[in-house]
């Protein structure tokens, strides 16, 4: 597998990069501090999987993943994280990073989340699932075969984090690069396979089911000029 290391820390991608070269699995292809050059390596190296850490100068990890996905469909996302905090941690793993750790676990912990991204499965590692994080939730139910989100396009899911989030469909179309119409289109889609019929559903569907909206995004959604309906929908859901 062809790996591009993210991290601010040089120390600790060097390090991170020698840990993995012993082991002879991997190739390590690159290396990046920030979600920028990430985005350049990515285009002109095409690795297989991307080890980034969640908290990039200037750029969440929800965005970051999103940006990766778009620019190489197929790559694996697999963060490395020191941040323990739920919400971060939930809109990342909406957005579609495919495994988490922390840097707090072991190296065995890390090898076995990249034997699972060879083998084609998404990896929550034992630690974040022993706490509350939101990511223990969703890691049962994927074990389980019971994730509320399986219907749904890895695209829908985006645009289902966003909205429940509190993002306009306007929002949601920047944040996507795509048209506000193709937005309409999925949340249309979305809506009949979860049986929703506006906004607020959508929310207590996603509170129902153990994949609350982050509050982080609401002020982004300002920040880009959307109204405030969307993250008055999502009080008056929970209310």
């Amino acid at each position: 597998m062809r790996v591009l290391l993210v991290d601010e820390q040089r120390l600790f991608r060097e390090g991170l990069c020698a840990l993995l070269r012993a082991r002879g699995e991997v190739e390590i292809v690159g290396q990046a501090a920030s979600a920028r050059e990430a985005y350049e390596l990515v285009g002109r190296l095409r690795p297989d999987v991307v080890v980034t850490e969640l908290l990039l100068p200037g750029v969440d990890g929800a965005t970051a993943a999103r940006e990766i996905r778009r620019l190489q469909q197929e790559c694996k996302l697999l963060v490395l994280t020191a941040c323990k905090e739920g919400r971060l941690l939930q809109a990342a793993w909406l957005s579609g990073i495919d495994a988490c750790v922390t840097k707090d676990e072991s190296a065995d912990t890390l090898f076995a989340a990249i034997a699972s991204l060879a083998a084609g499965r998404r990896f929550v590692s034992p630690a974040l699932r022993r706490t509350g994080s939101a990511l223990r939730v969703i890691g049962d139910r994927n074990r389980n075969g019971n994730d509320p989100l399986v219907n749904l396009s890895l695209r829908e899911r985006e645009v289902f984090d966003l909205v429940v989030r509190g993002f306009t469909t306007k929002a949601v179309a920047q944040e996507l690069c795509i048209s506000a119409k193709t937005v309409e289109t999925h949340r249309t889609h979305i809506n009949e396979k979860l049986a929703a019929h506006c906004t607020a559903d959508l929310v207590r569907y996603a509170f129902r089911n153990g994949v609350p909206p982050s509050s982080a995004a609401g002020s982004a959604s300002a920040r880009k000029g959307g109204d405030v309906g969307g993250r008055g929908s999502v009080q008056s859901a929970r209310e």
